[in-house]
């Protein structure tokens, strides 16, 4: 009982990718903005957004897509798809010290979340860079230990996001490899639970027909509040979240549908593949949108 949110609250959480940022940051200095009784939540982790949905605390989730996919293969297609927020070019990255190289005889030290995307991020580079797996010794950190695990000469490398990646340049780390490379899909989305879409249908949309469109347009207006608030909410100076949001291509409300069909017919199916053949699941559970099949 404990674990369940009151029943009036339809409560999505997310970790704090950069992406997710404007949500948050809008409903902070501007709470009328938020739909009542929706509540948006920004967790330390990726993990800590799983442990949310496993124990059935939220109603749903921004999360990659490799994370969606995961999380509805695990409980056998309990959640749908409510909408698609970015598509990551440049914004998820693996990062080193200036001068880093890989030696054949060398293993290599790299600190990341205990995630499907870090793991798809780790594999791309070592695929593109034909460095052998076995070459790695996995280091698990939360994204706020990176730049601590960095300075300290405690990892070699670092598979992180936004704004952990800019954090991590602004203290001398390089990046080598990054999602903006040929055939690197990341896309974030928000899922939600079937059982509550009938009650949360109404506040979702109107988070996705109000609530984005005005943190798109405040964030690209360059909104004075807008900005200060993303700019503390990341601890990016201006410059740096200009920098960091280069790497992300946001989904308008006018571009959703065009977004959802393409996410069905192409970046699903190859999604699905990776993780089939990278051992993470022997099959997957697809998403469908939501309202599709409830």
């Amino acid at each position: 009982m404990g674990c369940n949110p009151p029943q009036d609250d339809v409560v999505i959480v997310g970790n704090a990718w950069l992406g997710t940022m404007p949500i948050i940051t809008l409903a902070a200095i501007d709470p009328q903005t938020r739909p009542a009784g929706l509540k948006t939540v920004m967790l330390v982790s990726d993990t800590s957004v799983l442990h949310m949905l496993g124990n059935g605390a939220v109603s749903g989730a921004i999360l990659t897509l490799d994370n969606a996919l995961s999380v509805n293969t695990v409980t056998d297609g309990d959640y749908c798809l409510a909408m698609i927020l970015d598509r990551s070019l440049g914004a998820d990255a693996v990062l080193v010290k200036e001068g880093w190289s890989w030696q054949s005889d060398t293993t290599i030290s790299v600190g990341m979340e205990d995630s499907t995307l870090a793991r798809y991020m780790l594999s791309r580079w070592l695929e593109h860079e034909q460095i052998p797996a076995s070459a790695v010794i996995p280091r698990i950190l939360l994204p706020t230990q990176h730049i601590a695990a960095f300075t300290n000469g405690q990892t070699d490398a670092i598979v992180t996001y936004q704004p952990f990646v800019e954090r991590l340049r602004s203290r001398g780390a390089k990046v080598i490899f990054d999602s903006s490379t040929e055939n690197v899909a990341v896309l974030n989305v928000l899922i939600v639970r079937k059982a509550v879409w009938p009650r949360a249908e109404p506040r979702v949309q109107q988070l996705k027909t109000k609530l984005w469109p005005q943190a798109l347009t405040r964030l690209r207006q360059r909104d004075e509040a807008f900005w200060q608030g993303l700019s503390e909410l990341t601890e990016l100076t201006t410059d740096g979240l200009e920098l960091a949001l280069e790497g992300i291509q946001f989904v308008d409300l006018a571009d959703q549908e065009n977004a959802m069909q393409r996410l069905l017919a192409h970046d699903m199916p190859a999604t699905s593949e990776y993780l089939i053949a990278s051992g993470v699941h022997e099959s997957i559970v697809p998403l469908t949108p939501c309202g599709a099949s409830q």
